[in-house]
């Protein structure tokens, strides 16, 4: 049977979403703004690709066509939930950019909404709670953060947001000086497919031996990490700043030429 040429895959749609994860987001917002004119279905179908245009158009400040898909999304059956999905991915680009204040403001309201009992929002329950954590760390909350953390782990403990929620772990764990739980924290990570978080991953494992002294340790995962290189996560800088730092540490410790 011969599909209507306005049809809309559940596989298209999955493939500008996997291009929105991996931070395409100019090339899935053109391909999702294509299937809205092409959708015939003017329910569920077309508010997941009003949602997808979001995504996408928050995180690339286009403001005229995240009004036009606010706008669309306003005028669909259950508005008030809308709005609470419409904020988060709001909230969502403001961590993104740093601005984990105004994130929370918008994460906090909506964790206090109605809907957040309901048995089927337990999920986004969950993502609430973890980029509420992650908002946290960014602020150097990190005792307000690891409960939420913690609280969405116990939602699902091997959820969507588990990667970043153990990095996050990771981060408050150190500044904490809770140095072997923020190691063990981030060394979960690297048996979780991720490839980038767990370059990540070593980096901060490399940096808690530092601070424990365990410098030999630390070299070591810090020339694992740079073969890894390069990763969007890592800043390349940062790990020769640790290796030279380790290098000389350990030289102050055996200068080269002392008699033993």
């Amino acid at each position: 049977m011969t599909r209507p040429p306005n049809h809309v895959t559940e596989n298209e749609i999955k493939a500008a979403e996997r291009l929105r994860g991996r931070g395409e987001y100019a090339t899935a917002l053109s391909l999702t703004q294509d299937m809205l004119r092409r959708v015939q279905d003017d329910g569920d179908m077309r508010m997941r690709l009003l949602f997808d245009v979001l995504y996408c158009s928050t995180r690339l400040c286009a403001d005229s066509i995240t009004n036009e898909a606010i706008h669309e999304l306003e005028q669909m059956p259950q508005p008030k939930m809308s709005r609470i999905f419409i904020d988060f991915i709001q909230a969502m680009t403001y961590i993104a950019h740093g601005r984990y204040q105004e994130g929370l403001h918008l994460i906090d309201a909506n964790l206090k909404s109605e809907f957040m009992e309901r048995e089927s929002f337990l999920v986004e329950k969950y993502r609430h709670l973890a980029y509420r954590g992650d908002a946290l760390t960014g602020l150097a909350r990190c005792d307000e953060a690891l409960e939420s953390l913690n609280e969405a782990h116990l939602l699902f403990p091997d959820g969507e947001s588990e990667t970043a929620i153990l990095i996050d772990q990771s981060n408050c764990l150190t500044v904490l000086e809770r140095y072997d739980d923020a190691y063990a924290a981030a060394n979960l990570v690297l048996n979780r497919g991720d490839e980038e978080m767990a370059t990540l991953a070593m980096q901060r494992m490399a940096e808690c031996r530092m601070w424990q002294s365990r410098v030999p340790e630390a070299l070591e995962l810090y020339a694992a990490t740079q073969k890894r290189l390069p990763c969007r996560l890592v800043q390349e800088e940062r790990i020769q700043k640790g290796i030279t730092n380790a290098m000389a540490y350990l030289e102050k410790l055996h200068p080269l030429g002392k008699p033993s």
